[in-house]
This record gives C-alpha cells, structure tokens and sequence, in this order.
C-alpha cells in the first residue's frame, strides 16, 4: 500500500513537471480582445485589437495564434500575414528591438481579417519552451513585406476628383442642360425627339464638353477592370506611376471621344439610308443619357469597394459589367418603343434599322469584351 501510494506521487509529480515545462502562463489576455472603434460608410469593424503589457516579466513572452487570412500590426506597423492557421510566441525582448518600442510600458496589436471574431484570435503572455518555431512565419513576414506597392487607386481617386471638379463647372456654365441630361424621367418621356438640326446641336459646346466629361469617367473605368482582370496585352497602363496612368487615362479619353463623334456620324449615316429625318441626335442622346446614369452607379460602387472591400473588387466589377450590358439592351428596346410612337415609318424598317445601328454593333463589341 505505501509503494502504491509512493508511485502515484510520483507520477503526479512528474505530470506537473511537465506541464510546467511546456508553458507557464502569467496573463491571458482573450477577455480583453475587443473590435477596433471605426466610423464612416467605407469602414467596417472587422479588425480585433488589446493593448499589450510589455513592462512586466521582460524576460516572459507572447503567444498568440490566428486564423488564416489575418494581418497582424503592432502601433500601425506591419507584422506578418497569417496565410494559413498560426500559432506564434515572441520574447518581449526581441518585440522591443524589432519595433524600436524602447520605454513603453504597452504596446497596441491590432488583427485585421474579414468577418474575424474574438474568438477566432488567443494571445497568452507567460513562459513558453518548445511550443512553436518562429522561423516559418519569419520567411512569410520577409516576402510579404518586400512586395511591390500600387498606387494605381491613389490615381483612381485624384482623377476622380478631377471629373467631379469638371462636373461641377459644368453645372455652373449649363445648369439646365445637365439638368436635363441626367433627369432620369427623361428616359421615358424623350422629349428631345424633334426635327431641330441634329448636326449643329451634337457640335454645340455644351454637348462636346459634356461628351469629354462622359468619355473621362469611361475610361477611367475601363482602366480599372484592366487592373482588376489583369488582361496581359493592357497590363502596362495600369502598372506604371502616376505620371503613367495619367498619360494612358487622357489617351484613351481622346481614343473614346473620336469613338463617340465616329459613332453619332454612323448613326446619322444609317438614319438618311433609312430616310428617318434627322433622328439622330434624338437616338443618339437617349441612349447617352442610360450610359451616363449606368456609368455613376459603377463608379459609386467601385469607390465603396476599394474603400471598403477591395479582395471583393473583381468580382462587384464583373457584375457591373453584366449589369450594364443588360441595362443598355433594355434601352436600346425602349428607344425603338419610342421610335415606334414618334416616328411614322413602317416598324419592319424600324427594328432593321435598330439592329443595323444599333444592337448588332453592341452586341459584337460585348462579345469581345466579355467573351
């Protein structure tokens, strides 16, 4: 009986040697993780953050474990990103000569990843032997850091400026006209079907300025889903600097308004071989004024995206893009309803000349953007 009971002292005695041995934790800090305070429409409390007591236990350390995806800061400087589930430990130590935190008595961490919770991340300080090997995530955190940054939006963002401040000065030149342009009842009313000099009114100013307004926030557009669907051919204007995506952003608006002006003299070709009238412009500026409301909402939402969510960017574009296609062949519809109203001219000849100017030529030129 008292070797028995010897033996199981033992034992016991050497279960909590060994615990001790792995891991003696002095502060669990789990209970204190909380989300980061963040205010705004493109922001999003998805970052977890605790201050850090570094002025106790100096030789003790931190163990902290992620889930995959999660980008960890200390005080606003990059750390590491997690790119699968880790589990981590630093000496306190080594965390004040990495950081340069000198004196501080704590120290901020901030965990960043969509839809993270509490308790998804656990941070422990104590002593530590033998539980994880830093060196795996020391080569992540080496490439990580070393990747090239782009300042393709910076660049989305200032141009973006620039159309608002042109917007602006347009509705102080011509209130009414822009008015007119992006009342959206106009879409059913189409009340500039008339017999007015079609030519003379597209070449007036006010049309032309607005044309160059319209073909700056189109290719700025189209800018972006080059970047974001990396087409190997046009990857270059995207990759440059700023001086670059400028040059290439103007180059292309001067492309898309010789386009457009190319464009209404098609239409204008195919209304006298139909004998419409001068219909023309009346086509012409119906179907500009869908573009110009479809190209505001993708513009809207790319800047909330890029803001707010830019991994799910690609995805947001690919369906605005989806969306545009289907809006605009619904317009091109109602434009023949109207046409049909206003017109008196047999309707065969009508939908022939609505293909003809209209549907076929969209319809090849989606077929080669979108596949």
């Amino acid at each position: 009986m008292k070797i028995y009971f010897q033996v199981v002292l033992f034992q016991i005695f050497l279960l909590g040697y060994n615990l001790s041995s792995n891991a003696q934790v002095l502060e669990n800090y789990q209970n204190e993780l909380a989300f980061a305070k963040q205010r705004g429409w493109f922001r999003s409390s998805e970052m977890i953050q605790v201050s850090l007591d570094i002025s106790l236990f100096p030789n003790s350390s931190f163990q902290i474990g992620l889930p995959e995806g999660a980008t960890v800061f200390i005080d606003d400087i990059l750390w590491f990103y997690a790119s699968q589930d880790t589990l981590t430990t630093m000496e306190i130590s080594d965390l004040k000569n990495r950081f340069s935190l000198g004196d501080k008595k704590k120290v901020l961490i901030s965990v960043l990843k969509k839809g993270i919770q509490t308790s998804d991340v656990s941070i422990y300080k104590g002593y530590f032997n033998g539980v994880v090997d830093y060196s795996s995530v020391e080569k992540e955190l080496t490439g990580f850091e070393k990747r090239e940054i782009s300042r393709f939006y910076e660049f989305f963002f200032v141009a973006l400026v620039v159309i608002l401040f042109l917007i602006g000065l347009y509705k102080l030149i011509y209130p009414l006209v822009l008015y007119y342009i992006i009342d959206p009842q106009s879409l059913l009313t189409a009340e500039d079907f008339s017999e007015t000099n079609a030519l003379q009114k597209f070449f007036s100013l006010d049309v032309i300025f607005y044309v160059i307004i319209i073909n700056l926030l189109s290719s700025l557009i189209v800018l972006v889903g080059v970047k974001e669907f990396e087409f190997e051919l046009l990857m270059p204007m995207v990759s440059g600097g700023l001086n670059s995506l400028f040059f290439y952003w103007l180059v292309l608006t001067l492309i898309l308004f010789v386009v457009t002006i190319l464009k209404f003299l098609f239409i204008k070709f195919m209304t006298f071989v139909y004998d419409l009238g001068k219909n023309e412009f009346s086509h012409f500026f119906y179907l500009l004024r869908i573009v110009s409301i479809l190209l505001v909402v993708i513009v809207l939402l790319i800047s909330i995206y890029a803001l707010n969510s830019p991994e799910n960017l690609t995805y947001i574009i690919s369906l605005t893009f989806s969306g545009f296609f289907w809006a605009y062949l619904i317009g091109i519809f109602f434009l023949m309803l109207i046409m049909m109203n206003r017109v008196s001219f047999n309707n065969y000849h009508l939908f022939a000349y609505i293909c003809t100017a209209e549907l076929v030529p969209f319809l090849i030129i989606s077929k080669f953007i979108i596949g």
